[in-house]
């Protein structure tokens, strides 16, 4: 699994997953407002894509389940991806290679065992 950068029709798809809301969070935006404005400015969608990378990753995960419906509130939840006190969403914000991996490594788990 790579952090590295996202296209812009990767980050389009991780809208169609995810939403804008939850995207723009995860991009690293403030607001969508800001990730709007952020997707004009290539620096920018270089940066943020490797962010959206592991959201994409962890909506196919989801996906491969059959529960992609489920898939933004597993990133929203607390302590889903087996820290306490923050969100998958927030560990894919924060994103450094180790937190991408544990957060999929957890949507994999998680999605095992709804498919048990």
């Amino acid at each position: 699994m790579s952090v590295g950068v996202l296209s812009t029709s990767g980050i389009d798809r991780c809208v169609a997953l995810l939403g804008e809301d939850l995207t723009a969070y995860i991009a690293g935006a403030a607001s969508v407002t800001e990730f709007h404005r952020w997707r004009a400015d290539r620096g920018r969608v270089a940066e943020m894509g490797g962010r959206l990378r592991g959201a994409v990753e962890v909506a196919d995960a989801f996906a491969r389940a059959n529960r992609l419906g489920a898939a933004a509130g597993w990133l929203r939840e607390v302590g889903a991806a087996g820290m306490a006190g923050r969100s998958p969403a927030r560990m894919l914000r924060e994103a450094t290679e180790d937190t991408v991996k544990r957060v999929l490594d957890a949507a994999e788990r998680f999605t095992r065992r709804a498919r048990s």
